[in-house]
């Protein structure tokens, strides 16, 4: 539940928002001179300060000024009767957020406010986001290890990070697309600014270019409120524009206008909003293709590809298994509350003998099932299966444990040259043939894997005696 203080001298309004507010499900405090939000200031923490311009006891800019000094978390809105620019930017000066003109609707405090504790959301992550990296900023999730692509990759975001440049990061889903593009914000000059992700495949065609660009009040059906949108929220940040190339063309045209004039027209208005974000990209699709194929602009593609980086799947990477599972499994300390503090180097070697076609997600997905799953803080094998019958294909002693390698291989030949008698109806030529091995080869394998007499289920007839070694 998220706390709002109300200063204001007038005691309607002041009992309306209180009340309006308290039924929206926020703890409200009320205060009507400076002297009483300076106690309740003192006593409390709030999300977000609704003040009047002017009280009894002080103007509003003296207010602000104690608010920020005090509350530096806080973000503050300001109710004024006034409209002029020069009041406009008295408030910004001072430390606030946003400003309301009086009389308003209590729909449209609502809406600022909402904003407001949204504006206050990002900041927290950001904030965390920079805690993380300079905790340790060479073993972030998915992009810890030492492989050639990993070290290539973090050696990139830090030469990107410096520039301004437009960037569009490609990989496959799970490859931590977005952790990069979180990097290279964290590293970059305008890192102090916000962060703003927005995943574009997620909004409705008919709403992006609001999502983007922002709206004017009554602009369309449902415009209920003015909405500044991502490109101003993230002015002086990064914005970064996942899943890029699900964005309509109607609306890439329009993005391609915001990227040469760094100016922002709000769905409904003839005024430009001018904005300074930095953009970074990220697709799995191919770009090439859909340009080829009309579905993307090309000129859109070269504005937003002027760096191009790639996060390579884990498959190519198998090597930083080990890296990745240590570093997810600290976070998950953290977060499940639960001490593991042992993993059997049974599960790294089954780990990386998997296709784990999900990348580190995937792998973040099986360790936190692992995690809450394992009986005594330690995780084994049979915890990481995902379905009913994983644990059936993995080569097993007869404790249950893993077997070493060499006993593995030698099942899995046994299991694959049988499959290959069965698919041939028990035809030893047909099989060596199936199996990319000369005839004499399949039949020494045969031998050494105590096969030598073995009759396929589905031969039509009784596979004669085996030649013997003379004759092979």
């Amino acid at each position: 539940m998220s706390d709002i203080l109300i200063i204001e001298d007038e005691p309607v309004l002041n009992e309306n928002l209180n009340q309006f507010l308290t039924s929206k499900g926020y703890q409200v405090h009320s205060a009507n001179s400076k002297a009483t939000a300076k106690a309740l200031l003192a006593e409390h923490i709030f999300d977000v300060v609704l003040s009047d311009m002017r009280l009894p006891d002080t103007n509003g800019t003296e207010l602000i000024e104690h608010i920020k000094e005090v509350a530096p978390a806080s973000i503050i809105l300001v109710m004024t009767a006034y409209s002029s620019l020069e009041t406009a930017l008295d408030v910004f000066h001072c430390g606030a957020h946003d400003y309301i003109i009086k009389p308003f609707p209590l729909l449209e405090i609502e809406h600022k406010v909402e904003n407001a504790l949204q504006y206050k959301q990002l900041l927290n992550e950001n904030a965390n986001l920079r805690n993380r990296l300079h905790q340790d900023s060479e073993n972030l999730e998915m992009l810890a290890g030492n492989s050639p692509q990993i070290c290539e990759l973090r050696r990139l975001i830090g030469k990107v990070a410096i520039s301004n440049t437009n960037v569009l990061i490609q990989g496959e889903s799970g490859t931590g697309k977005e952790l990069v593009a979180q990097s290279i914000h964290l590293k970059s000059l305008n890192s102090d600014g916000l962060f703003v992700p927005v995943n574009v495949a997620a909004i409705p065609d008919g709403l992006v270019e609001s999502y983007l660009f922002g709206h004017i009040k009554g602009s369309f059906t449902g415009a209920n409120q003015t909405r500044e949108g991502a490109f101003r929220m993230a002015s002086g940040g990064t914005l970064f524009l996942d899943e890029i190339g699900e964005m309509p063309l109607q609306i890439q045209s329009k993005l391609l206008r915001v990227l040469e004039d760094n100016q922002v027209y709000p769905v409904g208005s003839d005024t430009a909003v001018p904005v300074d974000t930095r953009i970074i990209c990220a697709t799995h699709r191919d770009l090439d293709k859909m340009v080829a194929d009309g579905e993307f602009r090309e000129d859109l593609w070269y504005r937003l590809n002027v760096v191009n980086l790639k996060t390579p799947p884990l498959r190519e990477r198998m090597e930083d298994i080990p890296a990745l599972v240590s570093l997810i499994l600290q976070r998950l300390k953290e977060e499940l509350k639960r001490p593991v503090m042992d993993i059997d180097n049974d599960v790294i070697h089954h780990l990386m003998n998997q296709p784990l076609k999900g990348n580190v997600r995937e792998l973040k997905n099986i360790l936190e099932r692992a995690a809450v799953l394992c009986d005594d803080n330690t995780i084994r094998v049979r915890d990481l299966a995902l379905q009913t019958g994983d644990l059936a294909k993995l080569q097993l002693d007869d404790n249950g444990s893993l077997s070493d390698l060499n006993t593995a291989v030698e099942k899995f030949k046994q299991q694959h040259i049988v499959a290959a008698l069965e698919s041939t109806e028990g035809c030893r030529e047909s099989a060596a043939r199936l199996l990319g091995l000369s005839t004499a080869t399949l039949y020494r394998q045969l031998d050494r894997l105590g096969l030598k007499g073995y009759v396929a289920r589905s031969a039509k007839g009784v596979i004669g005696p085996l030649p013997s070694d003379n004759d092979k």
